[in-house]
């Protein structure tokens, strides 16, 4: 599932880079919302598939995000400060990515693995509904020379 879930990511990204920036993070937000109710849905019921689908969608989104969020580092910043830039966007997303699955594991030593794979959705869940929100209601913001 893991592979899969790498395959979706580098299939989104080549089917939907040349969708402009703010749909693709929007269609990433929304698989990763899509994957975190099915992965629920899959602790729930016990069910395979659904935990395969859940994979694949987490794939697509976070690919989809990575895309968005590297292009848009790409077009509001000069080369000099991209290494920089990049570096930054990597922890940001790494250190939860990190983090969320640890904590989730010590939650389901105390709740359970339903309880625990239930509160890990529904924090992913609320994050990409948060990051969708932002973009599509944010301005695009011009920018000098940083």
């Amino acid at each position: 599932m893991v592979f899969a879930m790498f395959l979706a990511a580098i299939g989104a990204q080549t089917a939907l880079q040349r969708l402009p920036r703010r749909a693709v993070l929007l269609l990433g937000a929304a698989g990763t919302a899509a994957s975190m109710l099915a992965l629920v849905a899959a602790v729930h019921t016990s069910s395979a598939a659904l935990l395969a689908a859940s994979a694949l969608l987490a794939g697509a989104g976070q690919g989809l995000g990575q895309l968005g969020g590297l292009s848009l580092l790409n077009s509001a910043l000069p080369p000099r400060r991209l290494a920089e830039a990049n570096a930054a966007f990597n922890v940001g997303g790494y250190v939860p990515a990190g983090l969320l699955p640890v904590l989730t594991g010590y939650l389901s030593d105390h709740a359970g693995l339903t309880a625990a794979t239930t509160a890990f959705g529904a924090v992913l869940l609320t994050l990409a509904a948060t990051g969708a929100t932002v973009v599509a209601t944010g301005r695009r913001r011009v920018h000098g020379p940083a």
